[in-house]
């Protein structure tokens, strides 16, 4: 059998996607996103689906993708977050982050990486491809099982932030999730929705 046609090996890369993400926290996605190349390259079949951008029209995606982020990013950081650390006891720990409060240069420095990495690749890895693709080679009925799956290793892999940071990542990660399956398996309101969140999270922190 081709290796393009191998499905074991296609379950397997799926499955070294998302045990890179979360086998080493932070760094981990870089590995994952290894593996998404390397399925890329292997199985054209993947390109599609992981790719698969808009939803309805380019504008509509990102006007109602930034709309979901926006509110995403605010609720999270003024209402979730703080009931998950009373809850908890243990506060979502920014501290990585701590250089970026006041400071303009550290500040426009996340917010690149923030906006590019974190809504565009982790976008690509998690949603595009674990769901995306993954639909295809499981069938179009696990596509929500996947949304939860990739959502809960979306969260381990912010593991450095606490657990508080696992859970509120991780709920983020399934609205995401939610959202990507809801526009048709369609990247782009995701992507849009995940530089919103990350803006307003980022900004947050620089003013303190």
């Amino acid at each position: 059998m081709p290796i393009r046609e191998n499905r074991s090996l296609q379950v397997g890369m799926l499955g070294a996607v998302l045990v890179s993400a979360a086998i080493v926290p932070g760094i981990g996605v870089l590995f994952a996103l290894a593996c998404v190349v390397l399925s890329l390259v292997l199985f054209p079949a993947s390109r599609g689906p992981t790719f698969a951008m808009a939803w309805r029209s380019p504008a509509l995606s990102v006007l109602f993708g930034t709309i979901v982020g926006v509110m995403t990013g605010l609720t999270f950081s003024l209402v979730i977050e703080p009931l998950l650390a009373a809850w908890t006891g243990d506060p979502v720990d920014l501290s990585d982050f701590d250089a970026v409060r006041g400071n303009m240069r550290n500040y426009l420095i996340l917010m690149a990486v923030g906006l590019g990495f974190g809504g565009v690749v982790e976008e690509i890895v998690f949603r595009g491809h674990v769901i995306g693709w993954g639909r295809k080679v499981f069938g179009e009925q696990v596509a929500l099982p996947l949304a939860i799956v990739s959502a809960c290793v979306f969260g381990i892999a912010h593991m450095y932030q606490g657990w508080s940071g696992v859970l509120s990542t991780g709920a983020i990660g399934l609205i995401f999730g939610l959202l990507y399956v809801a526009c048709g398996c369609r990247l782009l309101p995701c992507i849009a929705a995940h530089m919103a969140t990350n803006a307003v999270g980022i900004t947050l922190i620089y003013l303190g």
